[in-house]
């Protein structure tokens, strides 16, 4: 399986200027290889695809010599990632792509990293002494906070704010999965409660984003007083990043820590597949959803399951909710009403925990089937 490691780096100032040239230029890239690709289409209806972009950017090098300065793995993973954003769209994953700002293009691939079989350094390497090093940059000092397990696939150098991120994306061998349905627990999200599990345990919801909420706005409101791009604006920029970066810290710090614990206790987990893309439409709801995080949630459960050796099922939400989780009865009931009361059988249960007792029954009804 594939996981990745992130790690705070610390480059010097002449590193960061190289680092954020490099951004600058592959960001210049994509925008250029999508006009090109919008062009050729618009004109001819042909697709220009990455051998097309590839040959361009060779005439491209010898015009702005520059450009030989940015690492050409790298430089060829602008073409993959614009490659990818137009598949995500034909596959109705995305919308259609568009071109990237300076503040929304923040990273740049290394596809390859260490030592070559011949011993020749790639990219990206670890010097002798364990920082990061790169020929153009040096060495980068890196906070390896944790030891890095399995072979390293790639390194994605991050810029985030005023902080750097070196992400590698290592390959280690998963857990035998050991389905065992006795050791299973259903979960339904909500933004009450942010996780009722089948057994009856409830997680509150952290609500991080409207404990900030107060500062934001402040924050904001400051910022729309200034003129845009003036010195002063630039500055009151920060504050409102570094909150917002704080909010999302939290989320990730608390998201990170329930699904290992789950993953950890449990070998079969039962979710939601929620569409949460049209939940957010809810304009009343929105802002609580974007905050709870479902849909991360679910991704970390997916591969904590993996590596623990246990399985992540997902399960069609529809009516979770409203039939009950004993007999079977369908209760029809608004979002507003919180308890579950069944005229059939006579069973109470809180909203949730019925919703989380359906999903369980079926992700155990999904497994059988599968086997």
């Amino acid at each position: 399986m594939l996981l990745n490691h992130k790690y705070e780096i610390f480059p010097t100032k002449e590193q960061k200027d190289m680092l954020d040239r490099w951004l600058h230029y592959c960001r210049q890239l994509y925008n250029s290889a999508l006009l090109d690709k919008q062009r050729k289409y618009k004109q001819k209806k042909e697709n220009y695809d990455m051998y097309d972009m590839r040959k361009q950017l060779k005439m491209d090098q010898e015009t702005y010599p520059f450009l030989k300065g940015v690492p050409s793995q790298s430089v060829q993973d602008v073409f993959l990632r614009l490659k990818k954003a137009f598949d995500n769209f034909f596959r109705k994953d995305t919308k259609y792509p568009k071109m990237k700002k300076s503040k929304e293009y923040k990273s740049i691939t290394f596809p390859q990293f260490g030592l070559n079989s011949k011993g020749y350094r790639f990219a990206m390497s670890f010097s002798g002494t364990g920082q990061l090093y790169n020929t153009k940059l040096g060495e980068i000092d890196i906070l390896l906070h944790r030891p890095l397990e399995g072979k390293i696939k790639q390194l994605i150098v991050k810029r985030q704010g005023h902080r750097w991120y070196a992400i590698f994306c290592v390959e280690r061998q998963a857990l035998p999965s050991s389905i065992d349905t006795d050791n299973a627990v259903g979960i339904d999200v909500g933004i009450n409660k942010y996780a009722v599990l089948s057994n009856g345990t409830a997680y509150e919801n952290p609500r991080f984003l409207r404990k900030k909420e107060k500062q934001l706005k402040k924050a904001q409101r400051a910022l729309s007083k200034k003129k845009k791009g003036s010195a002063n604006y630039i500055k009151q920029v920060q504050p409102v990043r570094q909150l917002h970066g704080k909010v999302a810290n939290q989320r990730r710090d608390f998201l990170h820590k329930l699904s290992y614990n789950l993953s950890k206790d449990y070998s079969v987990i039962a979710v939601e597949n929620l569409n949460i893309r049209n939940m957010v439409k809810n304009k009343k709801l929105s802002k609580s959803i974007s905050d709870a995080g479902w849909g991360m949630f679910r991704n970390m459960l997916a591969y904590k399951c993996e590596n623990q050796g246990g399985v992540l099922v997902k399960v069609e939400p529809k009516y979770t909710s409203q039939d009950c989780s004993s007999c079977g009865e369908r209760v029809k009931k608004s979002l507003s009403v919180r308890t579950h009361i069944c005229t059939s059988c006579g069973t109470v249960l809180d909203r949730d925990h019925n919703a989380s007792l359906n999903i369980l029954k079926k992700g155990v009804e999904q497994l059988s089937v599968a086997k």
